[in-house]
């Protein structure tokens, strides 16, 4: 029995209690004021009696209906309620830093889909029981742990997050795939600890975003999670964030391709790892991404270079964006073909031919479009076929595999594809003279790496 179900079993223990005990005393006090009165008759005794069956009645089913209130645990899983689970973090965050777990069953979906959900639910139970098992090993007696949602479940540990990464990297290489009645289940874990911030909405929000992003929870922050959102907006007021220019080798023309990184209070650099989860959950990516357009259109001159600036797909369909977007050639004439907007998407599109539609308004103005991740994201292949781009750019897995006679067959197929499609092809992370020969006989109209060129301030350029 996990320590959940056994703590189930406690609730539901103390709820009879709570059910029973009241109507036993006051049955008790009925029956005792009832016998020890000399002026009792039976008449009193039975409309009394009646009486207190009628409130006991009412009593039972006013305190059954309150029990579905009072469930602590997941009926499917028997872990417990992110309410309930909240509760209890919150209580043991009041004494001392507490380490909060993602863990995650990564292919929850496609099991739903292959085995039937039933098999699913078995997957997750599955999971709990290794869980409990695990940690019981570890001399962790009580853990609690609560599914969030789908496959994600959540547990907390008491301590800083240092004391647990060994013991959750163990966990990961002994778990990460296993196999369960025939069945692979595939884990994946991200921890934090409540040093970040004493918020547990903060604390699951961030979570998410290591998790989402992949991002290493072992990489420290300046600053806790309210800080972070602090310096994040401050910076985003005032407009404070870096350019750098990352030179693209082409056989036409200068293309750079642009990073932005904001810059906090104290003058350092805040990554996009950091802010982009940020700014996305306060629905303020929009206005970064049209102050690093306004920036890049003012950059535009006589000079005959272009610039690759990297939008959001959502940032690209907003209506807000669009209409600046097409405005800016009115403030900046020479920015005009000069600039080329580059988007990726991991899901597509539900609305495509409105987005289509959207898409060419934009070319016709004078920007160029780019997709990103071709090869990574299969959405980006869709979307070749579908909208009218410029570039495409391969994910950088194919460019980390380049020497690979397989990743090369890939790359030659995709690369035929995209320039059948009327759009040009993009290969980065080339850091060899052997990749840059390789990628120029594979006829990859651009190129990028620190082989080629390092990236540049804005003075520099």
């Amino acid at each position: 029995m996990t320590y959940t179900e056994e703590k189930e079993r406690e609730h539901r223990f103390a709820l009879a209690l709570r059910m029973g005990l009241p109507i036993f005393f006051l049955s008790s006090v009925t029956l005792s004021a009832l016998f020890t009165r000399s002026y009792t008759t039976f008449s009193s005794l039975i409309i009394l009696s009646i009486s207190l069956l009628a409130i006991m009645v009412y009593f039972i089913f006013y305190l059954i209906y309150q029990s579905t209130q009072e469930n602590i645990t997941d009926t499917t899983t028997h872990t417990f309620t992110p309410e309930y689970f909240f509760r209890l973090c919150k209580k043991a965050l009041s004494k001392k830093t507490q380490t909060l777990v993602l863990i995650s069953v990564e292919n929850l979906w496609s099991i739903n889909e292959r085995y039937g959900v039933k098999n699913g639910d078995n997957a997750l139970q599955s999971t709990v029981i290794l869980l409990d098992s695990f940690f019981r090993d570890k001399k962790i007696e009580k853990l609690p742990v609560s599914r969030y949602k789908g496959g994600d479940f959540l547990l907390f540990l008491p301590g800083e997050k240092e004391q647990y990464q060994s013991l959750i990297e163990l966990f990961l290489s002994k778990y990460q795939n296993y196999v369960n009645n025939e069945m692979e289940i595939r884990l994946e874990a991200v921890m934090l600890d409540s040093r970040l911030s004493d918020d547990m909405d903060l604390l699951v929000s961030r979570l998410y975003e290591f998790h989402h992003d992949r991002i290493s929870s072992e990489k420290e922050d300046f600053y806790t999670i309210n800080e972070l959102e602090k310096e994040i907006l401050e910076a985003l007021e005032k407009g404070n964030f870096s350019i750098g220019f990352w030179p693209v080798c082409c056989d036409e023309y200068p293309v750079y391709d642009t990073t932005v990184k904001l810059i906090d209070s104290e003058g350092r650099f805040i990554h996009q790892s950091r802010y982009i989860p940020v700014l996305n959950r306060l629905n303020k990516m929009r206005i970064l991404e049209s102050d690093v357009l306004e920036k890049i259109g003012a950059l535009c001159d006589e000079r005959d270079r272009k610039f690759v600036v990297t939008i959001s797909s959502v940032t690209l369909r907003n209506p807000h964006f669009f209409e600046h977007a097409l405005t800016l050639f009115e403030r900046y004439p020479l920015a005009r073909y000069k600039i080329i907007l580059m988007f990726e998407e991991k899901e597509y599109c539900h609305q495509l031919e409105r987005f289509a539609h959207q898409i060419a308004h934009y070319r016709k103005a004078g920007y160029k479009i780019a997709l990103d991740r071709l090869g990574g994201y299969h959405t980006t292949l869709l979307y070749l076929k579908e909208i009218e781009v410029d570039l495409v750019r391969f994910d950088s897995l194919y460019t980390r595999h380049i020497k690979e006679r397989g990743y090369q067959n890939i790359v030659q197929g995709l690369n035929l594809s995209a320039h059948l499609c009327g759009a040009k092809t993009w290969l980065t992370m080339i850091e060899d003279e052997y990749t840059d020969n390789l990628a120029q006989s594979l006829k990859i109209n651009y190129r990028q790496g620190n082989y080629l060129g390092k990236i540049l301030t804005i003075e520099q350029l």
